[in-house]
């Protein structure tokens, strides 16, 4: 019998935060952990696109490529703030202001138009590799009309909030748009007569497409699969109580952010005992059972086992000031480098508590 490692890794929303999942990816990367499958929200579905379509078969190195490019532009003589400031109306790799907010303002649905961001992701990633290749890759969405999530994914299975099969799609940049296109920052993205914008709305966390890819692995009587997977955090869970309005901000996106991650992990820790007990059933229960027959049981059997999630907890308390400024917005270079750094360190110290370095 023959035991092969399918990793996962789950990308978080958060802006500019992102720039600690580019770290992070390189540190796993680094210590032998590579993605069989990546999923996405928001600028964490720029950075798994990225990976699983790079040109040039180097995630690491298109990662690099990426963040380098949508690093805002410093302009000589001014203080490091204001460049962060400045940045807000135009990044080089993402976004412009709508030029439609000097003409008619009152009619306008977004601030920014992302047609930079289109290019970006054209020019360093290989559509056909992404959709064809082995990597599998699930992003989310939230539907404007409905106000459901979403799942755009390479594979067949990647259902959304709801139970049904779904079907594989061929995946662009403009899923990969409609994924982080958040209000009233970006545009609404339209795909097949539906709008769509940011999947971190509903869930920022694409936790149940991961599980849903790692379960299309079935183990054989003649393979086996360590399945693991890890999920670059960028809010923290716990915090303080806020005491200006600054950090009521700041507190109140976390919780936002970070509130169905639980719910997730507790979900499919009653999977794993469900599967089991299907299992004890199965081995005593007789051949002509109706029971066997029955699709709820013969669904529970078909789960495979998934351990914890390794949770990857890339967050920075920060000053007041720095708050002042939204650190999520803030694509300075700079900040990016630094930012990678800090995600770069923690994933390793990460990697070292759990004793997970290993091949993939």
């Amino acid at each position: 019998m023959t035991m092969e490692t399918i990793n996962a890794m789950v990308f978080q929303g958060g802006g500019a935060f992102g720039a600690y999942e580019y770290g992070a990816f390189k540190a796993l990367w680094d210590q032998g952990v590579t993605p069989n499958i990546v999923t996405g929200v928001s600028i964490g579905a720029v950075n798994a696109a990225v990976v699983a379509g790079c040109r040039n078969n180097d995630p690491p190195a298109a990662l690099d490529a990426l963040w380098s490019r949508i690093s805002a532009v410093p302009m000589p003589g001014l203080p490091q703030g204001l460049h962060h400031l400045l940045s807000l109306s135009f990044n080089p790799g993402m976004y412009y202001t709508n030029p439609g907010l000097f003409f008619s303002p009152l009619t306008q649905t977004h601030f920014a138009v992302t047609t930079l961001l289109e290019n970006t992701l054209n020019d360093l990633v290989d559509w056909d590799k992404l959709n064809d290749g082995p990597m599998r890759l699930a992003v989310t969405a939230t539907n404007v009309e409905t106000g459901l999530l979403e799942v755009f994914a390479n594979y067949d299975g990647a259902a959304a909030t709801g139970d049904g099969p779904s079907k594989r799609r061929r995946i662009s940049a403009l899923h990969i748009l409609a994924s982080g296109a958040l209000p009233p920052g970006f545009p609404m993205v339209e795909i097949d007569h539906q709008f769509y914008w940011d999947g971190g709305l509903f869930d920022n966390t694409p936790l149940k497409p991961a599980f849903r890819a790692l379960n299309g692995y079935q183990n054989t009587s003649d393979k086996q699969y360590r399945r693991s997977v890890y999920v670059f955090s960028l809010f923290p869970h716990r915090g303080v109580v806020p005491k200006n309005m600054l950090e009521v901000n700041d507190r109140k996106m976390s919780i936002s952010f970070e509130s169905k991650i639980d719910f997730d992990r507790k979900m499919y820790e009653k999977i794993n005992r469900f599967r089991e007990f299907a299992q004890k059933m199965d081995r005593g229960l007789p051949t002509d059972s109706p029971l066997r027959e029955d699709p709820g049981f013969k669904d529970l059997l078909s789960y495979q086992p998934v351990p914890p999630p390794v949770f990857i907890e890339l967050t920075e308390k920060y000053s007041l000031r720095e708050l002042a400024l939204v650190p999520g917005t803030d694509f300075t270079r700079e900040t990016i480098l630094k930012r990678s750094e800090i995600g770069y360190r923690i994933a390793r110290e990460t990697l070292d508590k759990v004793g997970q370095s290993s091949g993939g």
